[in-house]
C-alpha cells in the first residue's frame, strides 16, 4: 500500500464499483479518488476497462475510464511519450509515468494512486507548488563572467 499525504483526519475508504463491460479482455482498475470540495474522506473506486477498446498503456486505460465511464476522474497528462512527466503517479506501488507503464505488466488489478510524497489537489493530481518553488531556487553550477553577447551564445564549432 502506498503512504499518501492524506487530508487531516482522513482514511481512504471503499468507493463505488462501476459496472463491468461485456468482453473477454477486461482489466480491473482501483483508483484513488479525492474531491476536496466534497469534504469527504478519500475513496478507492473500482473500474473495469475493455482492453480491446483502448491502448496498451495504463494512461490509455485511465483515459478510457474518463471518456466512457466517469468523466469526473481527474488526472494530468500531456505528451504521452514519457518526456514531460505530467502523468507521474503511483501504479502498483511504483512511482512511474502512466504513459510508459504497460497495462500488461500489472498482474491483478491496476492500483493507481497519486504521487505519495506530494499533497493531493484532486484525485490523481498532486500539488506542484513546492516543486516549482524548488525549481525557481536552482542556479546553474557554471556561470559566465563575460557580458551577454548581442547574438546567440556559440556552443561548439
Amino acid at each position: 500500500m502506498v503512504e499518501l499525504k492524506l487530508p487531516k483526519n482522513s482514511q481512504p475508504r471503499p468507493g463505488k464499483t462501476w459496472p463491468r463491460p461485456s468482453g473477454d479482455n477486461i482489466q480491473e482498475y482501483r483508483i484513488y479518488r479525492y474531491d476536496p470540495d466534497a469534504r469527504d474522506n478519500p475513496r478507492i473506486d473500482t473500474f473495469y476497462v475493455d482492453r480491446d477498446d483502448c491502448g496498451p498503456m495504463v494512461l490509455h486505460g485511465l483515459l478510457w475510464i474518463k471518456d466512457n465511464v466517469d468523466s469526473t476522474l481527474t488526472l494530468r497528462r500531456s505528451c504521452r511519450e514519457g518526456v514531460c512527466g505530467s502523468c507521474a503517479m503511483n501504479i502498483d506501488g511504483l512511482n512511474t509515468l502512466a504513459c510508459t507503464k504497460p497495462a500488461d505488466d500489472v498482474s491483478g488489478p491496476v492500483k493507481v494512486y497519486p504521487l505519495p510524497h506530494m499533497p493531493v489537489v484532486k484525485d490523481l493530481v498532486p500539488d506542484l507548488n513546492n516543486f516549482y518553488a524548488q525549481h525557481r531556487s536552482i542556479e546553474p553550477w557554471l556561470k559566465t563572467t563575460t557580458p551577454e553577447p548581442q547574438t546567440e551564445w556559440l556552443q561548439s564549432h
